[in-house]
């Protein structure tokens, strides 16, 4: 049994919502016609004409080869598909260590690459500005016509208030309450979605990479620091205050060294990048600067290539590191039960550092659902923030088609959800 539900809310919200749905189900879809659309949607066939016949005409759908009707007499269905290459989304990330910024099409393809650097790292408004700039000039050289942007997704290290798009704090960056989103979007005049870089990276594998049949993800990341992420039944935890995921910080030894937060003997001090630059006395733990940062960050791409090249005291250096974060993933593990725990970043690269998560894990006779950083199909950071844009700004009814096509008519009239009893 088939029965129109009539949905709540302005027309214009509706529309969105609506759209959002098709978008969504085309998403799923490599190529798709408009009467599956309408079967799996549960829109009126009017409804979908109108609704594709928009998209095509601001340049995010095309047509492509017809289907053939399974049986019985009658036209062949024209399929649609996202037109790639008309609209476009910019990926930021701007961690303390690694900045680059990409441009990516309708399927989060890479299409343009620039990393970069900046003058002054601490001063976040110079570094706003300059970041501002630098975007205005990776648009001109690209020769795109800024409408054809959809907006900016912008990954970040530290706790991030999403909503408003404000970095409440960054012990790394020294960053505290700035309004990236409101300032790069009054300058860039595109919308712009900020997030931690965790998240953004769990988010874009869970959507569009190795775990998209997962709804229960860990992530764990490991560079100079520790970072984490949680998704349950698919949605993000983001914790009291968006605090949730800081891994790194929790206490694990009593009157250990001094972490870059100001508590004593977090999981960072022992099981991150730091701890094994420390144990080969090669810096402290942790950096509390940019420029250390970055120093440690040299220092650590080194280190890492020495691992590669079989260096068995960067290993051993990097199983003890390893092995303590299995420690505290056997309990995390045991009290989050998560289909998959996804371990990224350059130091999750070195397989003696995975190999102590694994010991660790054994001797707590607990098999984690490890993933590494081979099974991760988005590499980089910037490629994971410019999917979160197309999430934020495209497949989502934050989708404003006027921002395409300004002159576009969205006018219609009631759309009906058709739902199967």
């Amino acid at each position: 049994m088939v029965i129109l539900v009539k949905l709540t809310g302005s027309p214009e919200s509706l529309r969105r919502q609506n759209r959002t749905n098709v978008l969504n189900c085309i998403l799923n879809h490599e190529a798709i016609d408009r009467t599956q659309l309408a079967l799996e949607t549960g829109l009126t066939t009017t409804a979908i004409t109108r609704i594709t016949r928009e998209l095509i005409e601001a340049g995010i759908l095309e047509t492509g080869a017809k289907s053939p009707l399974k049986s019985g007499p009658g036209r062949n269905r024209t399929k649609l598909k996202f037109a790639p290459n008309n609209t476009f989304v910019i990926g930021i990330n701007f961690a303390a260590w690694e900045r680059q910024m990409v441009l990516a099409n309708l399927k989060g393809e890479v299409i343009a690459y620039l990393p970069f650097q900046l003058s002054n790292p601490q001063d976040s408004e110079q570094t706003l500005v300059e970041i501002s700039n630098m975007v205005d000039r990776f648009i001109d050289l690209q020769n795109i016509k800024r409408h054809r942007i959809l907006g900016v997704g912008f990954a970040i290290a530290g706790i991030v208030n999403s909503i408003d798009g404000r970095l409440d704090s960054s012990p790394y960056l020294g960053w505290q309450n700035v309004e990236i989103g409101k300032t790069l979007s009054e300058s860039l005049g595109l919308q712009v979605a900020v997030e931690n870089l965790n998240n953004i990276i769990a988010m874009a594998e869970t959507r569009y990479g190795c775990c998209t049949n997962k709804k229960d993800v860990m992530l764990v990341r490991v560079g100079p620091g520790l970072g984490g992420s949680f998704l349950f039944d698919g949605k993000l935890a983001r914790g009291n205050s968006f605090q949730a995921g800081q891994i790194g910080h929790i206490p694990v030894v009593k009157d250990g060294i001094l972490c870059a937060c100001g508590q004593k003997g977090c999981l960072n001090t022992i099981a991150s990048g730091w701890s094994i630059l420390a144990d080969l006395k090669l810096s402290v733990p942790p950096a509390s600067s940019p420029l250390r940062l970055v120093n440690d960050g040299i220092l650590l791409e080194d280190v890492i290539n020495r691992a590669k090249n079989g260096d068995k005291v960067v290993e051993r250096a990097a199983f003890k590191s390893g092995h303590a974060l299995g420690q505290m993933l056997s309990g995390l593990y045991q009290a989050l039960a998560p289909e998959v725990i996804l371990t990224v970043g350059p130091i999750a690269e070195i397989s003696s550092y995975v190999d102590g998560i694994i010991s660790a894990a054994s001797e707590n006779n607990i098999n984690l659902p490890l993933f590494t950083p081979e099974d991760q199909k988005f590499k980089s950071v910037a490629s994971s923030a410019a999917l979160h844009g197309l999430s934020e700004f495209l497949f989502s009814p934050r989708f404003r088609l006027t921002d395409l096509m300004p002159n576009i008519s969205t006018t219609a009239g009631s759309d009906l959800r058709e739902t199967s009893l």
